[in-house]
């Protein structure tokens, strides 16, 4: 069961708590929604039954129900009138509204987190108030919050795998022995195994970077399938760094310059046959691939989010 959920408008960063145990915002209900599913098929002259041709995952529309009440902690009963006191909490009540109203804006969208993952929808109309005197009136008012999530999978927690990385060691204070002295580590792995346990294959972000010389034409695959994304006549100098985005519908690649911090788009200098490739879901291989003279230069990390169709407590 969830009991508590947080919000945060993504465009003024103003975040509102809505729990079962508030003095403010009270949580009554959750309905999560599902997602539609419609699975494509076709069929051929003669075939029996039909082929699978994918599944198409449709938008989720949750709702969330509460109480606006009086933080009656604030409010002083002494020397007043029991109308005064009950003005004073409708006031507050009515403040608390208005705060509502500015969190969710149809043109604004929402982060809704809840036991450690959270949804990204947008509202799909301005917070709806009950007009009933028992459910609106002094002491609390009944609200209704409606979304619309064009994607309508929940996201974890980001995770992060270093395929080749320099570890700094030089260190002070500096004590040179007859032997060799170590400044830095270089860390290279040929390929690595990087486990997807959500409900579906994600996009990544690809760093690809130059340490202490030049990079040439690098490329990233999946060793399990064979999908690569790979560049033709781009190099990176000392410091340089490009970008891949591989999420659908965010798919990018972009070289950042260092010594004149620009950015610079490599869409154009992607090789052919490559692909923004996703992790998938299970356990695949992934590695890199670069000229052996750019091979201690070179520094990769992979950086995605899982997604689930269903989180603990709904």
């Amino acid at each position: 069961m969830i009991e508590s959920i947080k919000c945060r408008n993504v465009i003024t960063q103003k975040e509102i708590t809505i729990e079962k145990s508030a003095k403010v915002f009270v949580l009554d209900e959750i309905d999560w929604d599902s997602p539609s599913i419609s699975m494509e098929n076709y069929r051929v002259p003669y075939q029996v039954g039909q082929t699978l041709a994918g599944v198409t995952v449709g938008t989720r529309k949750p709702t969330v129900t509460g109480y606006v009440v009086a933080d009656t902690s604030k409010i002083s009963s002494l020397g007043k009138k029991w109308s005064e006191y009950l003005k004073e909490q409708e006031q507050q009540i009515e403040e608390s509204k208005i705060e509502l109203d500015k969190m969710f804006s149809v043109y604004q969208d929402v982060i809704i987190e809840a036991n450690d993952y959270y949804i990204i929808g947008r509202p799909t109309q301005p917070p709806k108030y009950s007009t009933k005197e028992k459910e609106n009136n002094e002491i609390m008012c009944y609200f209704e919050l409606e979304f619309e999530c064009y994607s309508p999978l929940f996201y974890s927690t980001s995770k992060m795998v270093e395929l080749a990385t320099t570890v700094g060691e030089f260190h002070f204070p500096l004590i040179i022995p007859p032997e060799k002295v170590v400044f830095g580590k270089i860390m290279r792995r040929q390929s690595i195994n990087i486990t997807n346990d959500g409900n579906s294959d994600v996009g990544c972000t690809i760093k690809v970077g130059a340490s202490g010389g030049v990079v040439k034409d690098p490329k990233i695959y999946n060793v399990n399938t064979g999908q690569f994304i790979s560049f033709d006549n781009v190099t990176l100098q000392d410091g340089d760094y490009i970008t891949i985005t591989t999420s659908i519908g965010e798919e990018n690649a972009i070289h950042h310059v260092a010594t004149t911090s620009t950015d610079v788009s490599l869409i154009g200098d992607i090789s052919v046959g490559s692909e923004f490739i996703q992790i998938k879901q299970g356990s695949n291989y992934y590695a890199y691939e670069v000229d052996e003279e750019y091979k201690n230069n070179i520094e990769v990390t992979i950086e995605f989010m899982e997604r689930y169709f269903n989180i603990r407590g709904m």
